[in-house]
């Protein structure tokens, strides 16, 4: 056949599966209430007609960027949505062509990009549950097999970033300092103020036993950051990488098999995109993603697996760099501890609670953290078996002096 030929069929064949226009529009909300916290995400389902003639459903996630009150001003102030439409728009196109260059046909680990509207501050993107992917529920954090699948994309991604780093397309002055890490505001009104809370909930409801454990978590806020404030600043001798930024649970969808194996996972909500170690978004993970006594069983054991997958991205796509050791991912965790911890003790309780109303985050900013925090996760069944040890970790590590 020859290409001209073929060239009329493609263009033809392309046409037909286009949207000629649209009958109808309804959108409504793709999460409940209480599951996210910066942005208003509905499913838009369309009743379409092709190129073809042919009726059709169309459906997409559209996302609009909360902009009210304080916490609205600090996400226009960090501007989440442009900076989420860049990494889509962008790096991940970027990343798309690396794969296309070196023949890797495995399935991307985001969605893909379809418009970002500066004026509302909303983003258009792929609906990915119509591909068969779905979200664990939070309540129930997620398992091993989930996490090893999670930690091998985070992996592979890295990799990626760090080729598109040395290839000058990723450059780390462009993306703001990871918040949790780096933002006093943030520190004060959400990290120092949850554990100030876990405290006082302990002494009042956990019994005797946790009584001195709780009296030490009762830490002042200037002790805390004195332990806290270096830890955005990573070493030199540290493996950096462009972050996703708020890797959890809640911002991975997975695919599974016929015997509900989980087989691929993408990863969601690129708003908070920075650049550090990579440990930070593989912390991140592991103390805010996953159950934590399956964290606690099998430490090593993810981290190698993490680290065999960024390997194995870094040599597939051709970096030329020096590789980390999985000792060097081990000493950047341990230095990266801390933020685990106190994210943990912070906002676990939260993110497994049945509540909608776990976090106000607006209460919380305007009161510098004396309010907006519901007490009542805290006391939920089964909530001491599942934090203590890290309370005890984190209390015996950091605080035992203080």
């Amino acid at each position: 056949m020859e290409k001209e030929v073929l060239e009329v069929v493609l263009k033809r064949l392309a046409k037909e599966s286009e949207v000629a226009s649209i009958i109808d529009l309804e959108a409504i909300p793709a999460l409940p209430k209480g599951e996210n916290y910066t942005s208003t995400i509905l499913r838009v389902t369309l009743k379409v007609v092709l190129g073809n003639g042919r009726l059709a459903k169309k459906s997409f996630i559209m996302k609009q960027i909360l902009t009210g009150g304080e916490s609205g001003d600090w996400f226009k102030e960090i501007n989440v949505a442009k900076a989420e439409s860049h990494v889509y728009s962008v790096i991940h196109k970027q990343m798309t062509y690396l794969m296309e260059e070196f023949d890797d046909t495995d399935e991307t680990l985001w969605c893909n990009f379809i418009h970002y509207d500066p004026q509302s501050s909303s983003i258009v993107l792929e609906d990915l549950k119509v591909k068969g992917y779905s979200l664990v529920p939070r309540q129930k954090s997620l398992d091993l097999d989930h996490a090893i699948l999670a930690l091998r994309g985070l992996g592979r991604y890295h990799g990626m970033a760090k080729v598109l780093e040395e290839r000058g397309i990723i450059c780390k002055d462009d993306y703001k300092p990871n918040s949790l890490l780096n933002d006093l505001k943030i520190m004060r009104c959400f990290l120092h103020a949850g554990i100030l809370n876990t405290s006082k909930v302990m002494l009042q409801c956990w019994g005797p036993n946790w009584e001195e454990i709780g009296k030490k978590l009762m830490i002042r806020f200037e002790d805390f950051y004195e332990k806290y404030r270096n830890l955005g600043q990573y070493e030199e001798s540290e493996f950096t990488v462009l972050n996703h930024g708020d890797c959890w649970s809640n911002n991975m969808m997975f695919k599974y098999d016929f015997q509900k194996r989980p087989i691929a996972v993408k990863f969601l909500d690129y708003q908070f995109p920075n650049y550090n170690s990579s440990c930070v978004d593989v912390t991140n993970f592991m103390y805010f993603g996953m159950q934590p006594a399956i964290r606690r069983e099998n430490y090593e054991f993810l981290l190698r697996t993490y680290h065999d997958s960024l390997i194995r991205s870094l040599d597939k796509f051709g970096f030329t760099g020096k590789r980390p050791t999985l000792e060097d991912i081990s000493n950047s965790m341990k230095r990266l501890e801390l933020f685990g911890l106190s994210i943990f003790v912070t906002g676990y309780a939260g993110l497994i609670s049945k509540s909608t109303k776990a976090f106000d985050v607006e209460k919380l900013l305007e009161t510098d953290g004396k309010e907006g925090f519901d007490e009542e996760i805290l006391k939920e069944p089964g909530i001491t078996e599942k934090m203590g040890p890290d309370i005890i970790d984190l209390v015996e590590k950091y605080f035992t002096n203080l």
